[in-house]
């Protein structure tokens, strides 16, 4: 494996927590282990270093404040500091991250300008929204300004092969199985309860209001059940009431924002892993519950079906109705579901760190050799 001066750039980095924070260090972590001079340009947040050193990797957060009334984007300073810090950076290739990061449409903008080879990992899916045909033609501009470009699943693929006719390499999201729990106990009795929980952002695209929607019924036949919702967005506070209003709230916790360990930690004391989103790029949770032998109930033809087989390591449904269906049968056999949580996580090793460290510099060499050799 040829080593390379790497940069990974996005706006969604740590402090902020979810599954491209989590799956862009653990990337940027595992490259700099085998050798390679990682750095990872990402925003900044009051009170964090605009410059450190974590697990090897170099970071460095842009300066520049949101833009007033749309937070997302920084005022235009930041993006002539990212400019020229790829100017001097002396980089062999850039790696952005994410369709929807101004950060990384920027770099990748930038890149191609100051001719560096440059890829895009794309982690997300347009999904069922009237903005679709919108989305897709700036997806078509901005590609053409990528090398190449990795897909996180199957669905983000067909999705990426819909807006370019560059190279696109589909390679996983990971999980280390090995990572720290923080085992915190609920402020609840667990005693014979069945715990379904919910890793997610609370927004309507993950789908986190479907679980509140089926509570009733389920909660009709299953007395002792407790919906664990894991994360936060602005949903929860409309959730929380609707729960309330439905005489639920001794059936459910919401955890607001939590640090990944104890996330994984709440995830050991789960029966259930439950997520009803319909547009899931792949589902790095997912791998989080499965690496804590919690058994998958999602929904199919998103990137999760990358990582579960119906009624072989899991389940995946067609519908609501047909999830609902699924997660009473799950409530009802916990034979069943130590099966699927065995079968699934004898995958796992699909989704090894160092496997995918070792597929993503495959993509680099390729890049940078038609960059420079074939005059690309």
């Amino acid at each position: 494996m040829e080593k390379r001066k790497v940069v990974l750039i996005s706006d969604w980095y740590f402090p902020q927590v979810g599954g491209i924070e989590y799956s862009m260090h653990a990337l940027a972590k595992t490259l700099a282990v085998h050798g390679h001079e990682v750095s990872v340009i990402t925003r900044s947040y009051p009170g964090v270093p605009e410059h450190c050193t974590r697990d090897g990797v170099s970071v460095i957060r842009i300066k520049g404040k949101p833009f007033p009334g749309l937070r997302r984007f920084l005022m235009p300073n930041a993006y002539k500091q990212l400019y020229y810090l790829l100017k001097k950076g002396d980089y062999e290739i850039v790696n952005c991250h994410g369709l929807d990061s101004p950060i990384g449409i920027s770099a990748l903008i930038a890149s191609r300008r100051l001719k560096i080879p440059v890829v895009i990992t794309n982690h997300s899916l347009v999904g069922h929204t009237i903005y679709g045909p919108f989305l897709y033609l700036l997806g078509k501009l901005f590609l053409r300004c990528a090398d190449a470009v990795i897909a996180v699943s199957s669905a983000v693929e067909k999705d990426s092969r819909g807006m370019t006719v560059k190279p696109i390499y589909r390679i996983f999201n990971g999980v280390d199985s090995g990572d720290t729990a923080t085992r915190v106990p609920f402020p609840f009795d667990t005693e014979g309860k069945v715990i379904v929980a919910t890793v997610a952002r609370m927004t309507k695209k993950k789908g986190v209001q479907n679980i509140v929607y089926i509570a009733p019924d389920l909660l009709g036949d299953y007395k002792n059940l407790m919906f664990v919702m894991i994360g936060e967005g602005p949903l929860k506070k409309r959730l929380e009431n609707t729960v309330k209003e439905k005489g639920l709230s001794g059936n459910f916790y919401f955890t607001g924002k939590v640090p990944r360990e104890r996330v994984l930690g709440y995830l050991e004391q789960a029966d259930i892993f439950a997520l009803p989103s319909a547009d899931e790029a792949f589902g790095v949770s997912i791998l989080e519950a499965i690496s804590r032998n919690v058994p998958v109930l999602a929904m199919n033809h998103s990137g999760v079906s990358d990582i579960i087989k119906n009624g072989v390591n899991g389940y995946l449904a067609n519908n609501l109705m047909e999830f609902e269906s699924y997660l009473r049968i799950l409530i009802e056999n916990p034979v069943l579901r130590t099966s699927f949580a065995q079968k699934a996580n004898q995958e796992l090793s699909n989704f090894d760190w160092d496997r995918i460290c070792e597929q993503t510099s495959q993509v680099y060499s390729k890049v940078i050799y038609e960059k420079y050799y074939n005059n690309n």
